[in-house]
């Protein structure tokens, strides 16, 4: 015990007097390659989800319903900045089959210079084993792509529209209807 004191002691000492004991001048960098090659050494695995199994096409099979808010690009007058953006409004639907494909989506949206027009298409999905997903719809205006969070544990979706000159954000819910 006493060989381990006079260490501490010795080590102490040196610190207040800015002598590194010879041996603890390698300790910090080999200690870093130990900590880095650990944390690269790592498999790369898939987030956890509440159920602790990964996604698939399969676990977004149903209809959804969403209402969001957001912005539509209406000129470039201004650069791209927000003056050249006007609020837009949607209530919508879709039915995801499980399989990749996305059917029947209707969406009546509140244009705020425009009034309220439906768009309506169908369209295909892709869900990867971290629960993200990416959705196009080729709708009656065309392509409308979106990119989504699944949460499995309240069967919702939080989605973000990946298109340009399109700000809407929101969240899907699955209904209890089955189609």
């Amino acid at each position: 015990m006493t060989k381990g004191r006079n260490l501490w002691r010795s080590a102490s000492a040196n610190l207040s007097t800015n002598k590194v004991p010879r041996r603890a001048k390698w300790a910090v960098p080999i200690l870093l390659v130990a900590i880095l090659v650990a944390i690269g050494s790592g498999k790369a695995r898939p987030l956890s989800n509440e159920q602790g199994t990964a996604c698939t096409d399969a676990t977004l099979a149903g209809e959804y319903q969403w209402h969001a808010a957001g912005y539509i690009q209406t000129t470039n007058s201004n650069g791209g900045n927000i003056a050249d953006f006007a609020p837009v409004a949607e209530a919508s639907s879709t039915v995801f089959d499980g399989q990749g494909n996305v059917t029947s989506l209707v969406s009546t949206d509140n244009f705020s210079s425009g009034g309220s027009f439906v768009v309506t298409g169908n369209g295909t999905y892709s869900v990867k084993s971290d629960c993200t997903a990416t959705v196009t719809w080729n709708t009656s205006l065309g392509p409308l792509s979106r990119h989504l969070v699944i949460n499995r544990g309240d069967n919702t979706a939080e989605f973000v529209n990946t298109d340009p000159g399109v700000i809407v954000a929101g969240t899907m819910k699955k209904t209890a209807n089955a189609r």
